[in-house]
């Protein structure tokens, strides 16, 4: 695994890439090894108060890609792409504008247990999928790690 963040530029701003999330930093081999395994199995959780939103295996590529990154007010915001995050609930109204993903539209989610905006659900006629902030997530294991310390 490398742990080292990479640089890199959206629209000429530079950002380091996310790699917090135990499965963002896992090098994927030919053929599944048991960590990969196991790691799918794992709930990815709200970083503000550790409620599970998703999980790994919910994790999908829209456009060929999983992760993405947006300029929002001259901040980076960094995407990852899930089919389901079941600790979400959507706030206000389905918005029909200014999408990233050309021909969805999209609604706030926060999490379901303390509201913290944790990113968008995408619609279309076709399908749906959530953009989830990766810096609002969390691995299931870290809250407990820090707890315990």
């Amino acid at each position: 695994m490398n742990d080292e963040k990479q640089t890199s530029f959206c629209r000429g701003i530079p950002y380091k890439k996310a790699n917090h999330l135990a499965y963002l930093r896992i090098e994927q081999s030919l053929f599944e090894t048991e960590e990969e395994k196991e790691l799918k199995q794992r709930n990815i959780c709200c970083a503000t108060c550790g409620h599970p939103v998703t999980r790994v295996l919910e994790k999908i590529t829209i456009r060929g890609m999983h992760e993405w990154a947006f300029p929002l007010y001259n901040e980076i915001i960094q995407l990852g792409c899930y089919r389901d995050a079941k600790g979400c609930v959507g706030v206000q109204q389905v918005s029909h504008g200014y999408s990233w993903f050309r021909g969805y539209a999209w609604q706030i989610q926060v999490c379901e247990n303390c509201y913290t905006q944790l990113g968008w659900k995408y619609i279309s006629e076709d399908e749906s999928f959530y953009g989830l902030i990766f810096n609002t997530l969390q691995d299931e294991e870290s809250k407990t790690t820090e707890d315990r310390e």
